[in-house]
């Protein structure tokens, strides 16, 4: 046998072996969850693990709201997660701001599961292929989209609980460094129970939104970055639970320490602290009274970290030409 020959086996065996870890990886990584048995008689509250990027599922007596969609490979897997629960249907679709790590994922979702209604900030900003194409395919499809204004008073219904847009700004701003701000802002009341979701919100305008009290959740703003979560706004809302969404970026490494120590200094407990990557999705449960806060560290779905057949493909035409 020459040496190309052996060369060529070499290189064939050394494929297969990466085949064969790569197939484990997909198996791995995009396995069924299954139904994991949401009780409807309760508040649940899903923090999805989606790497550097956020989307929040909450469901009460039968009706279901999604806040944000993550990244655009972060849309299908939450699809998968919601139909495995028996949710084909949601009545509120919340895009908190037209960045892509809130709703890349949203035309997968409007895709997959009928939504009732949509709303997101109002905005004709064209510098983001990826939302003329969500834009051109709400108005192909018909989707409910309305404009939402922010107000203390306007209550709607999602169960048995309320919720509020405390903050949403619909000025159009084409100033991409100002679309954080304009995030929509909910504040959800159930039973003697209060959470507040605050998209991207800067430390610039969160301690001066109007409607604003103690909560018992804050989804923490933007991830945990610095500018965001201001001590003023802190000694306002006095959360006894953190959730921050955020990944494993080095080019964000979020969240700041320097939120995390402003939480501490705001009276919230380091065991009080969650964030989804480390422990996994975030699941709570309240009754009105009580609340309870589980990890699933198992359900993760971070499009990102996916292994696709494609991308096992390339990987392995690269390196038979290489040893070749």
């Amino acid at each position: 046998m020459n040496k190309k020959n052996l060369k060529s086996i070499l290189a064939v065996l050394i494929i297969i072996l990466i085949l064969i870890f790569l197939v484990c990886i997909e198996i791995n990584t995009n396995k069924e969850y299954g139904n994991i048995g949401i009780d409807n008689s309760e508040l649940n509250i899903f923090f999805f693990n989606v790497g550097q990027a956020e989307s929040i599922l909450i469901t009460n007596n039968n009706a279901k709201m999604l806040i944000d969609c993550g990244n655009n490979s972060d849309g299908k897997y939450i699809s998968k997660f919601l139909k495995e629960q028996g949710i084909g249907e949601l009545d509120y679709l919340i895009g908190t701001h037209i960045d892509e790590d809130h709703i890349g994922g949203m035309q997968e979702i409007l895709t997959n599961i009928k939504v009732e209604t949509l709303y997101m900030p109002y905005s004709t900003y064209e510098g983001k292929q990826f939302y003329i194409q969500l834009e051109e395919y709400i108005k192909e499809n018909n989707i409910n989209k309305q404009q939402i204004e922010k107000s203390e008073d306007k209550e709607y219904k999602l169960g048995n609980a309320i919720w509020k847009c405390l903050n949403v700004d619909n000025s159009n701003s084409s100033d991409k460094n100002r679309f954080n701000d304009t995030s929509i802002v909910i504040k959800l009341d159930y039973g003697s129970t209060k959470y507040l979701f605050t998209g991207d919100i800067t430390d610039s305008i969160d301690s001066k939104i109007k409607g604003l009290e103690k909560v018992d959740v804050l989804k923490v703003a933007h991830h945990g970055a610095k500018e965001s979560t201001s001590s003023e706004f802190l000694n306002i809302v006095k959360p006894t639970y953190a959730i921050i969404s955020a990944g494993n970026n080095e080019n964000y490494n979020h969240p700041d320490q320097s939120v995390i120590e402003r939480l501490k200094e705001a009276g919230v407990e380091e065991s009080n602290i969650f964030i989804t990557k480390n422990q996994g999705t975030i699941w709570l449960k309240s009754d009105g009274n009580s609340i309870i806060i589980e990890k699933l560290k198992e359900l993760n779905l971070d499009g990102a970290k996916k292994v696709s057949y494609r991308s096992i493909f390339d990987i392995c035409s690269y390196f038979f030409i290489k040893i070749s």
